[in-house]
């Protein structure tokens, strides 16, 4: 008999590896979907650089910029499925045995945002302090956001 989330649309869970790569130049918050369908924070990833993790091919994950909760994509897809690492050798064609198992990168993009939105982005890297933004003269909608955006900072 199958465990809670151990089969999802007729699907058994396969153990698969990944290396999740972040190819953006902000810091990328990883999040697995839990069994309640809630995201839940695997790590914090800096630029450019890499975390290996082992999941299931049932899991889902997602990744959002971590100031501004902004998603990211993986492969033009906002949610991401890991193949099972077996089916992963199988595609690749390799002729040497499966005595280790093979990780799959994962690329971690941003998708395109609009002006404002990468201005805030930049905004909320480089202002430290709510009286930092508070001394712009911008919108208060944007001063709001923007003081939003580095207490999600803060808060970590």
């Amino acid at each position: 008999m199958a465990l809670m989330g151990d089969q999802i649309a007729g699907t058994q869970r396969q153990p698969a590896y990944v290396r999740f790569q972040n190819n953006t130049c902000f810091r990328i918050e990883i999040n697995w979907i839990n069994y309640q369908k809630k995201e839940q924070t695997y790590c914090i990833l800096d630029p450019k650089k890499f975390v290996d993790a082992n999941t299931f091919s049932t899991h889902k994950w997602v990744f959002r910029e971590y100031a501004s909760k902004c998603q990211m994509v993986v492969a033009g897809r906002e949610v991401f499925v890991a193949t099972p690492w077996v089916e992963e050798h199988k595609r690749l064609e390799f002729k040497h045995p499966i005595n280790v198992p093979l990780r799959t990168r994962v690329i971690i993009e941003m998708t395109v945002l609009d002006l404002r939105q990468l201005c805030l982005l930049k905004l909320s890297y480089i202002l430290k302090t709510k009286e930092d933004i508070m001394t712009l003269e911008i919108p208060k909608t944007l001063q709001n956001e923007l003081i939003e955006m580095i207490s999600n900072i803060e808060t970590s």
